[in-house]
């Protein structure tokens, strides 16, 4: 499995490092944002494999999303909807072009989505490296004259 970048567009700052935390492993780079359009603005610098899109009470960041060019359709997108926000209709998503998008309620969802779509072989065991100094290592003082 090779390094995967995911962006995080949420309006909320505190929710956004949750997610961020939630999801993160060492073979993701995680960058959030709190627009859609800001998110857009570095896929010419960094080229996404997932974009996770946390929906707000209006409906303008769908309006966005519908919008936006052919060739950042192809991307995989998942949705991340509450309680409060519009019912989304991923069967239009999909005939306007979306070809990899899904919709979740829960973090623990956006978390096993992501998982799905980026490691399916699963993730890779984190890394152990020891630490420098030994447990138990206690060194002795030195007597100097």
């Amino acid at each position: 499995m090779d390094y995967k970048t995911i962006f995080i567009v949420h309006p909320t700052k505190g929710d956004r490092i949750h997610l961020a935390k939630f999801i993160k492993h060492e073979k993701f780079t995680v960058m959030t944002f709190t627009a859609l359009v800001d998110c857009y603005k570095r896929i010419g610098i960094i080229n996404p494999d997932l974009i996770i899109l946390s929906l707000r009470r209006d409906n303008s960041e769908l309006l966005q999303l519908q919008a936006i060019k052919d060739k950042h359709k192809k991307m995989n997108y998942i949705i991340l909807t509450t309680p409060e926000t519009p019912e989304v209709n991923l069967v239009a998503l999909k005939e306007s072009g979306f070809t990899s998008i899904h919709k979740a309620n829960s973090n623990e969802k956006v978390r096993e989505l992501v998982i799905e779509m980026l490691a399916p072989d699963g993730l890779a065991p984190r890394t152990e490296t020891p630490h420098p100094v030994p447990h138990g290592f206690i060194p002795t003082p030195t007597a100097t004259n």
